[in-house]
């Protein structure tokens, strides 16, 4: 009978393929189906996910978090190209922002840093980091992670916590029903009240006269299922062992009518069996239901319809889903969302490996050679990369790049450790991930929003800071915006009676101040008198707030055995970024221009500057005939070989000049060097009558008074966060179980392959032989690489 079974349902499988198939192309073609409609409206709006790679979750104070941030299409699961401004938070368990900043995403990739100072106290905190565009949708596709505080001056901290001995036990019918007197998948989450699933726990399923119909026990994570029949108005309960004790948890009651979905992985393919009863057969006998599956992006239906059995297959093949996460959802005829299933299909996703690691000893240093197989070197790559003692306890994430890129954005819930599934991955892994998955209900694609509440685009996809300048002045047709760091000079015509000009896209750093001069009919440019406002000026809030899982462990160490911390090293972490010298050496600058560029070069100091009235004299001294009269200015190089064009090209901090009223009267006390070129070959054609290059450094007027400035000076309330170098900290007993346990060795937050795909790591040899690297990024436009290495350094 078994035989003959599995050959029916294996000729009705093909049937029902090629059924899904047709209707699947039929309903692609529909765009006024009653389900495309909506969902396209609903998902035309850009997505975007975010991810971050923290070198630590367990921090000591006086330590440095330090993140590498990815910004991803959510469809296509490629860095984004478009986005620049990430916003980063610390928070408390009070959801007070502890700390911000603003960081520069540049290819999908930005980094920085949290130092955890005296305004820290021992506890549990969050690290968020998300953009303004991820504010207007209700999917969790910005980033949150629990870290974990410790004051070692702070004796509670290192107390053992106790928790209640009862537990947490949810019992969810596959699907989202259970209905009586058909199958009924179960599943099962047990947890602690923490809310970190209890491992290996036996259950029993009981009926109404305590006679066992089933049993259980779960795996690791507190997750497990179970089949059976539930009869119409009876009672069901479980009975779970655990700590030598019963607890007793009842099951929900059956519904008398419905419809249940079992989903079954064939490693292939994957069989959805709808059951229903006898009681509620006659009224769904020749309805058609549709199936509708969707990835966030891609949305296909199917017909499912009950002729004269209670139950109805669905065989789809994993070529017709979408790498990633798949959305089941059954439809009445009313389009009334019955039933729901996730399912992650494995089959397409990108996933980089490594080769073992080649190291070698060079003086004081660790050169470590990563090779990376089937990496294209020349597309754009990240990796960012922990290196830590290999008995570390301090590095506890629950993700990694993959599990919240390609899962986390299209639950409800939160997972814990859901980097498990995406780490060696096997066919017990993808069985254990599909047992998360029925315990997780509906998905984060509420079918009751998509037909009812289209996404506001309420918050501006922003790149840059943008400003408006406001004109409080009179006879100004132009404005100077003087150089920053990621810009050079820029200049802006106004028309009469014109009130207000803007600047979009700017990426100041840190402290950065606008720095603008009005140019005056005279030539003469003075403070501009502007009004500035700007956008963003601050660090907007994320209202939407997920409940994410502290760490596993809670108890860190022993104050008696706490080893003690250099209090110096750690105190001039924040203090000092880099050694720099204050000195500027000419001379070497001098030396390094030349190399890189043709013609003559001019450094100027101070004493240079006082040598020329402007810049008319100053090139007048150069061998080139100047006539400066009015609001006019000529430049002549008398030596040009094209007796047509002896007008030279002028640049003006990389702007090129179209005329050279700018530079009349022009004062030298910003210049910071001239590169003059008299043959032209630097810009080939259109620099045949010689490439003059002037470029200034506003920040060498500071010394001199205010009144001298012939800028204003504007406070930008924003500013991106310049990366720092990272520095571990050094720590008295190197070969102390606290260190082994919670110290750092090192973290590169922005690795690139060298041009044979090999990640190329110098840190100074480690004062203990073994050590772990803790490896996420992307590379190749689209694949993914999350690794854990280890090292034993021999002497």
């Amino acid at each position: 009978m078994r035989i003959k079974y599995c050959q029916t349902i294996s000729k009705t499988i093909v049937l029902i393929l090629s059924i899904f198939c047709i209707n699947t192309l039929n309903a692609q073609n529909n765009t006024e189906d009653s389900l495309f409609t909506p969902f396209k409206d609903y998902t035309k709006i850009p997505r975007e996910v975010a991810y971050a790679h923290l070198n630590k979750s367990t921090y000591i104070v006086g330590e440095t978090i330090g993140f590498t941030s990815y910004i991803f299409d959510k469809n296509s699961k490629k860095p984004s190209t478009v986005t620049s401004n990430l916003y980063c938070t610390l928070s408390d368990a009070n959801k007070k922002v502890i700390k911000s900043k603003l960081i520069l995403v540049e290819n999908g990739v930005g980094n920085g840093e949290f130092f955890i100072d005296s305004l820290f106290t021992s506890g549990n905190y969050t690290f968020k980091a998300y953009t303004n565009w991820m504010r207007n949708f209700d999917e969790q596709n910005f980033y949150m992670q629990t870290i974990k505080v410790i004051d070692p001056e702070d004796q509670n901290a290192l107390n053992t916590s106790v928790i209640s001995s009862k537990i947490d036990a949810q019992f969810l019918p596959e699907g989202g029903h259970l209905i009586a007197n058909t199958e009924n998948t179960i599943g099962v989450v047990v947890k602690d009240s923490l809310g970190f699933g209890l491992p290996f726990i036996e259950g029993s399923v009981l009926n109404a006269n305590a006679t066992v119909i089933n049993t259980f026990k779960t795996n690791q994570f507190g997750i497990s299922k179970f089949t059976f029949i539930p009869k119409e108005n009876e009672a069901y309960n479980v009975a779970l062992n655990f700590q030598d004790t019963t607890q007793d948890f009842e099951i929900k009651a059956a519904e008398n009518k419905g419809i249940t979905l079992s989903l079954t992985d064939l490693n292939t393919k994957v069989a959805l069996t709808f059951h229903t009863n006898e009681n509620t057969l006659a009224e769904l006998k020749n309805k058609t239901f549709k199936l509708a599956i969707h990835d966030g992006s891609l949305l296909k239906v199917t017909d499912v319809v009950f002729e004269d059995q209670t139950s109805v297959i669905k065989l789809i093949s994993y070529n017709s889903l979408s790498p990633g996460i798949n959305i089941f959802t059954l439809f009445d005829a009313n389009d009334n969302p019955l039933l729901e299933r996730v399912f992650f299909n494995y089959e397409g996703l990108s996933l980089l490996e490594t080769k073992p690691i080649i190291y070698t000893k060079v003086q004081d240093s660790l050169v470590v050679k990563i090779p990376i197989q089937n990496i294209d070197p020349k597309a754009f790559n990240n990796f960012s990369i922990s290196v830590l003692p290999e008995g570390t306890k301090s590095y506890q994430q629950h993700h990694n790049i993959l599990s919240y890129t390609y899962l986390q954005p299209y639950l409800n819930g939160y997972i814990e450790n859901g980097s498990y599934y995406f780490t060696s991955i096997s066919r017990k892994k993808k069985y254990e991930l599909d047992n998360l998955l029925l315990t997780q209900g509906w998905s984060s694609y509420n079918w009751n929003t998509i037909f009812n509440t289209q996404p506001e685009q309420l918050f501006e996809f922003e790149t840059g800071i943008n400003f408006t300048a406001n004109i409080n002045t009179s006879n100004v047709e132009q404005f100077i915006l003087y150089p920053l760091e990621n810009h050079s000079a820029e200049i802006f015509k106004v028309e009469n009676q014109q009130k207000t000009f803007e600047r979009k896209g700017l990426f100041p750093v840190d402290f950065e101040k606008i720095k603008i001069g009005a140019i005056r009919k005279n030539e003469r440019v003075e403070k501009s008198g502007l009004y500035l406002q700007f956008t963003p000026s601050k660090i907007p809030d994320l209202e939407k707030y997920t409940k994410v899982l502290p760490l596993k462990q809670n108890v860190i160490f022993d104050s008696k055995s706490t080893q003690p911390l250099l209090q110096t090293s750690w105190s001039a972490i924040e203090q000092l970024d880099e050694v720099v010298l204050t000195v500027k050496n000419s001379q070497t600058k001098l030396e390094r221009l030349r190399k890189t560029a043709r013609g003559t070069v001019d450094v100027f100091d101070d004493t240079k500057r006082q040598q020329y009235f402007d810049f008319a004299s100053y090139i007048s001294a150069k061998g080139f005939r100047v006539n400066q009269t009015g609001n006019t200015l000529s430049i002549v190089n008398t030596s040009s070989p094209t007796p047509n064009n002896r007008t030279p090209i002028v640049f003006l901090d990389d702007m090129l000049l179209s005329d050279f009223s700018l530079l009349v009267n022009y004062s030298m006390n910003i210049v910071d060097y001239i590169l003059i070129d008299k043959s032209g070959l630097s810009e080939g054609i259109r620099g045949s009558a010689g490439v003059i290059k002037i470029y200034t450094d506003p920040s060498v007027v500071f010394n001199n008074t205010s009144s001298s400035k012939t800028y204003q000076e504007i406070d930008i309330p924003l500013t991106f966060s310049k990366s720092k170098t990272f520095y571990a900290p050094k720590y008295t007993y190197y070969q102390s179980q606290f260190f082994r346990e919670f110290g750092v060795i090192n973290w590169f937050p922005t690795c690139k392959t060298d041009g044979l795909g090999n990640i190329i790591l110098t840190i100074e040899i480690p004062k203990i032989t073994d050590i772990k690297l803790q490896i996420e990024g992307i590379a190749n436009n689209g694949s993914f690489l999350s690794e854990e290495k280890h090292i034993i350094i021999n002497d």
